[in-house]
């Protein structure tokens, strides 16, 4: 144990504190004096972080993990270059870097968390020269500052939004090191509950989504959560990503904790997160959950908090509960496409009896365990006969449940073989029964077979678990929370699986994937010439080179804010493809939720061309619209033209009950030619005005833009590509030497065995399976995460104290 000591701060790193924290207070102010909503909050709220994190400076370990996901408000305030999430992290910089610069150092009992190692460094500073590099071939605007730079991501701006990531990334790494000196291994297990906490809120809000949208148990529609990942306002994986990231990290904290009731809040947060992962209905995400569950198991034995069985216990077959994990998984399946969701919910409390009773009947002679199960049988098929009455199968189901279970824990009690065992055993295959009787009068005799398909699995994992020699699993009242996380994962994969909107994702791999490829290939075409091959065309520079040099056919539309003596107006460009009303290029501004019609509008309008313009309200969360009042607009004069009318309610009137969901003003056109338009104005039945800064004099404040169906023309779709395209070939021998040596270090290095490798290794592997598909680096806020989660793989030190057991 190393000895009590105070890690003192140098002279050189007290100085780049001070510097950083007036850097970081300078950028703070700035955003809190132009924040669009409310500037005296904004600066209360940053005031009150910086004070948060001078008091507490390891605090922000939690509170930027858990807030990252939820944090920012672009669809709120229209901003998409500074927002939220680099707020926070200039608060956390200002507060800590004041704290190391002015405050004397705490003392510890416990080695670093993080060591800085050569090879660190090294990597560091090659992947920061390639986007130097890169930066450097983006053109960057100079004074006068023109607000019209905000707009959309074709301006040079875009370039200086993605530099940002590796440039806080700079500002955050010294609070990093100071918090694990200041705190030791105890840095890790913040980090890991700041990680949870952010799975848990991007979660609780796509649980939100769901609820308000399609519905919580609407497999079938046609609908891709996106969370409060602003980032997919034009389509990405912004959501996949995260979840691919953060989910590890909970997973690991469960498998590690033997404390009952952390590993019972860990569970409720897994099964919330099971669900979101599912909903999203990303066959990536689901490729990188799979891909992460393996490296967890694999490189992360050190993880899982085992007791060691007793003597006398027969060790477990191995693959055991693979195997019986298979067949639980099929067999609910099976349940769910005849029995529907009551019938699955049967099959999951069997299947729990399945696990208890299971590991207690090897406790009793053959002869008794033969005797339990044939007079279980008997009891069972008694119980089918309640299909005559109104609702009985559920309630004989229920009975036979609630006495197996109590059977169960009396045995457990007890501790040895007895009457109660023999209950807990005939009750449970009593219950196998009575489960398939919930779903065949559930499916009122559809999918009868596979009903009894799936009773007769669980009936054969109880009876392999009692024949066999060596049990498939053993300490059932110890790993009862493990149990109960197979058995969610199996109703989540029972009951996504057999969806319509699944069945379709992965009936068009094929074809989608032969549509990804040749949209690579057009991203590829973007590379002319030696310079573009070998330092990319810049950083940023993507989506406007595929404006211009992309397929014409492709292009989704944009918008600007031109300015003529004086007078800013919107001008909304018109797409060149095939449109649906899924597809328009929207700029939308938020409204009040509660808004019914009948609205009152009036602007101005100029076209250079005859053209239209689609102005919409609509209950919507960023992507999809619904219960909408629309109207359509003529434009058909080069000149100013004044324009007033009145737009029916449509689906937007008052009815019993509030409807809490969003609801978004938009603009768009449907012609071919751009429209330009200025002080709008918009009233409803309730005499409110809903827009602000209908003038455009305010530039992009409130205004946000969405391409709700159309997005290959905003993104490479693969993170690999997109680096190539904007930082060449060193951008991508940077990228990857950064990634192998992060994961060769926790993977097969000397960090292997520490217990935060494996989460780090599987949750960075998560994110690049995810990368495969999208792009995730032209979103600085992933670009963070990745990188910052690179370095905690980089500098892990074996040495630290291990955390304190039974916590998360």
């Amino acid at each position: 144990m190393p000895s009590l000591q105070a890690h003192r701060t140098g002279p050189l790193a007290r100085l780049w504190f001070a510097l950083s924290a007036l850097l970081a207070l300078a950028g703070l102010g700035l955003w809190a004096w132009h924040h669009p909503l409310d500037r005296v909050a904004a600066t209360a709220v940053a005031a009150l972080a910086v004070m948060g994190f001078l008091a507490r400076p390891s605090a922000w370990l939690i509170v930027l993990p858990a807030l990252w996901p939820v944090i920012d408000l672009a669809p709120l305030t229209g901003w998409i270059h500074f927002t939220e999430s680099d707020a926070l992290v200039l608060a956390v910089v200002a507060g800590v870097g004041l704290r190391e610069a002015l405050a004397p150092p705490l003392p510890v009992r416990a080695a670093p968390a993080f060591r800085l190692s050569p090879v660190a460094l090294l990597v560091a500073v090659l992947w920061l020269v390639s986007y130097g590099v890169s930066a450097w071939r983006t053109p960057i605007p100079l004074p006068p500052f023109d607000a019209a730079l905000f707009a959309g991501y074709k301006t040079p701006l875009n370039g200086l939004r993605l530099l940002k990531a590796p440039l806080l990334l700079i500002l955050l790494l010294p609070c990093l090191h100071a918090a694990g000196r200041a705190r030791g291994a105890a840095a890790l297990s913040r980090l890991t509950l700041g990680m949870t906490l952010g799975l848990l809120a991007a979660s609780l809000v796509a649980v939100w989504e769901r609820d308000a949208f399609p519905g919580l148990s609407n497999f079938s529609a046609d609908y891709r959560t996106t969370g409060l990942f602003w980032e997919m306002h034009v389509g990405g994986a912004a959501l996949d990503a995260w979840l691919a990231l953060s989910f590890p990290f909970a997973l690991a904290a469960f498998l590690r904790t033997r404390a009952l009731r952390w590993r019972l809040l860990l569970l409720a947060v897994l099964a919330v997160a099971g669900y979101a992962i599912l909903t999203t209905f990303s066959r990536g995400l689901y490729a990188a959950v799979a891909v992460s569950l393996v490296l967890l198991l694999i490189a992360g034995r050190s993880v899982v908090a085992t007791a060691p069985p007793p003597d006398t216990a027969a060790r477990p077959l191995p693959g055991g509960p693979w195997l019986a994990g298979a067949l639980l998984i099929g067999a609910a399946t099976l349940m769910f496409t005849g029995g529907g969701y009551r019938g699955l919910a049967a099959l999951l409390g069997f299947s729990l009896l399945v696990f208890l009773a299971g590991d207690l009947g090897r406790r009793l002679p053959r002869s008794q365990q033969a005797t339990a199960i044939v007079a279980g049988l008997a009891l069972g098929g008694l119980s089918l006969a309640s299909s005559a009455l109104d609702k009985g199968p559920y309630l004989a189901f229920g009975a036979l449940c609630i006495a197996g279970l109590a059977a169960c824990l009396l045995a457990f009690r007890q501790g040895t073989a007895g009457p109660a065992t023999l209950a807990a055993l005939m009750l449970t295959t009593a219950s196998g029964i009575a489960a398939a009787g919930v779903g065949r009068y559930w499916g009122e005799g559809a999918g009868e077979a596979g009903i009894w398909a799936a009773t007769a699995a669980g009936l054969l994992v109880l009876a392999l678990q009692l024949a066999l020699p060596r049990p498939l699993w053993h300490r059932a009242g110890d790993g009862l929370a493990h149990a109960l996380l197979v058995l969610g994962a199996a109703a989540a994969l029972a009951s996504g699986a057999t969806s319509y909107y699944m069945g379709e994702r992965f009936s068009t791999v094929s074809q989608d994937l032969e549509g990804r490829m040749a949209h690579w290939q057009e991203g590829a075409d973007l590379v002319r010439t030696p310079a573009d091959l070998w330092l990319g065309l810049g950083l940023g520079r993507y989506p406007e080179a595929y404006f211009w040099s992309g397929p014409l056919a492709a292009n989704a539309g944009s918008w600007e804010l031109p300015d003529e003596n004086g007078n800013r107006f919107a001008r909304i460009g018109a797409a060149r493809y095939v449109l649906g009303f899924g597809e328009l290029f929207r700029v939308s501004q938020r409204v009040a939720a509660d808004t019914t019609g009948p609205f009152h509008y009036r602007l101005k309008l100029r076209a250079p061309e005859r053209s239209s313009l689609h102005l919409e309200i609509c209950r919507k969360h960023l992507l999809y619209t619904q219960t909408c009042a629309i109207v359509s607009i003529k434009a058909d004069s080069a000149e100013w033209t004044e324009v007033q009318g009145t737009m029916e309610a449509g689906g937007l009137t008052a009815g019993p009950g509030v409807d809490t969901r969003p609801s978004v003003l938009s603009l768009a056109t449907s012609g071919r030619a751009p429209v330009d338009v200025d002080e709008l104005q918009l009233i409803d039945s309730a005499g409110r005005a809903l827009v602000r800064n209908g003038d455009f004099q305010a530039g992009v404040d409130r205004w946000f833009f969405s391409s709700d169906r159309h997005h290959l023309p905003w993104h490479a779709k693969s993170l690999f590509l997109h680096v190539w395209v904007e930082q060449g070939v060193l951008g991508m021998v940077m990228l990857g030497l950064m990634l192998l040596a992060a994961a060769g270090r926790v993977g097969l290095g000397r960090a292997r065995t520490h217990p935060f490798a494996a989460p780090v290794l599987a949750g960075m592997a998560g994110f690049v399976v995810v990368g495969v598909f999208d792009s995730l680096l032209d979103m600085p806020r992933m670009t963070l995460m990745l990188l910052l989660t690179a370095w905690l793989a980089l500098c892990l030190n074996p040495a630290a104290l291990k955390e304190t057991p039974g916590r998360p």
